[in-house]
């Protein structure tokens, strides 16, 4: 089955570094982390590769990083309206796999609110795929790839964000995958999935923003 996949690197940087001013290509991303986001090129029908040393949630600081995208993906992505029970439904995202993500996701998103909706961070079992296909945003921990293919594969048409620093994860169905390499860190898109799943990117979310501390 083709794939189409974007692939954005981004180099860290440390906080007050400065930077030679960059021109896109085609996209950046708009976030204010501790590391400079670099031109995003987007690789239609190629291969999703990441040579990952580690994951990026091994450490406090690539927690972080997940989690201010996480964040940011849910403010910058249209969800069908027709997923939500009313005007009073919450904001579901949910984490499978495992939980290294959870502390920092549950500091993060206390009282926070979404498009007016309250958030609610939920703990889901591998197994249970329909709960999964009720929550906007699932993040997927390390699990066996077997499993994880067909937790993704159980998603797929479903109105759900998947995103995961597990390497091949976007090879595996998943929307959106964290790869690291030494130093830099790689966002690798899957395309066709985000297209079956009617998940619609804002064009805010391809811009760099300026502040890098």
């Amino acid at each position: 089955m083709s794939k189409s996949v974007s692939s954005c690197s981004a180099a860290y940087r440390p906080a007050g570094v400065s930077r030679a001013a960059h021109r896109p290509k085609r996209f950046f991303f708009s976030l204010s982390l501790p590391f400079l986001l670099l031109p995003c090129l987007l690789l239609m029908g190629a291969s999703a590769r990441a040579e990952a040393s580690e994951h990026l949630s091994d450490t406090d600081l690539g927690r972080k990083v997940m989690v201010d995208y996480i964040v940011h993906f849910a403010h910058h992505l249209q969800w069908p309206i027709e997923v939500f029970s009313g005007t009073g439904a919450p904001f579901r995202i949910c984490v499978m796999g495992g939980d290294e993500l959870v502390a920092p996701l549950t500091a993060r998103l206390h009282r926070h609110r979404v498009q007016g909706r309250m958030v609610e961070l939920e703990r889901v079992n591998d197994g249970e795929m329909l709960r999964a296909r009720s929550c906007q945003i699932v993040v997927m921990g390390d699990m066996e790839a077997e499993r994880m293919a067909e937790a993704v594969g159980a998603l797929e048409f479903f109105p759900v964000l998947t995103v995961s620093d597990v390497h091949r994860f976007a090879v595996l169905g998943g929307m959106v995958e964290f790869a690291v390499s030494g130093a830099s860190m790689a966002l690798q898109l899957n395309k066709t999935r985000l297209d079956r799943a009617e998940l619609k990117m804002g064009n805010s979310l391809f811009r760099l923003s300026r502040q890098v501390n």
